[in-house]
């Protein structure tokens, strides 16, 4: 009898293992997907604050060497997405904001077409082709982002966002991005996707009233 008991109490915990392993390992790699995932969240977030930090303080002035605003803020965006494959990043987009108001975060004054991939004129410039664009900056092509010659940087180009003559005057932009992010594990899916937006208004020059 008690050969027999201990042959039950065996194949009762197997039976008791082979249930529990699944929902273990899967409580494991949801831990894992998660953190890795709340990571890049935050990168993501992060990355757009600086691309419009960078925005804000350039407004419609180039650079010294003649690079543009947005070989700056294209710029930033890669430095501070080192972490996650250029391939992930699905898309960027700089537009001109509205003042905010109370209720309407940053994501919803990205103008629909703009998210969709269509720049507008006097509205957004749109960066489908991210790696490209990374690459010039890495490389310093700052010819791709000239206007009027650049197919990506010139719908809305650097020297129509106004940093004046008046308080009222001075435009708000942002900067959105959106991250097509792989799953670790592929239990959850293949990927998830992260937008993220900022917006802030341009310094303010030299005011004439």
């Amino acid at each position: 009898m008690r050969r027999n008991s201990r042959h039950h109490d065996s194949g009762a915990a197997l039976v008791e293992m082979a249930l529990v392993a699944p929902v273990l390992l899967a409580l494991v790699f949801g831990i894992i997907e998660m953190g890795y995932m709340l990571r890049d969240y935050q990168v993501a977030s992060d990355s757009v604050s600086d691309g419009s930090r960078v925005a804000a303080v350039m407004g419609p002035d180039m650079a010294a060497d003649g690079s543009s605003p947005d070989f700056h803020i294209i710029r930033s965006l890669r430095e501070a997405t080192g972490s996650m494959g250029a391939d992930w990043i699905q898309r960027i987009v700089i537009f001109k904001a509205d003042r905010p108001t109370g209720g309407v975060t940053a994501e919803e004054q990205v103008p629909d077409d703009c998210k969709a991939g269509s720049p507008i004129a006097g509205r957004c410039n749109v960066y489908n082709d991210v790696s490209e664009a990374f690459d010039a900056v890495e490389r310093g092509d700052i010819t791709y982002f000239a206007c009027p010659d650049s197919d990506v940087a010139c719908s809305w180009p650097a020297s129509e966002r106004r940093n004046g003559p008046t308080v009222d005057a001075v435009d708000h932009l942002g900067v959105w991005m959106r991250v097509e992010r792989p799953q670790i594990t592929g239990l959850f899916g293949s990927s998830v996707t992260l937008e993220h937006a900022s917006v802030v208004r341009v310094e303010i020059g030299a005011l004439t009233g």
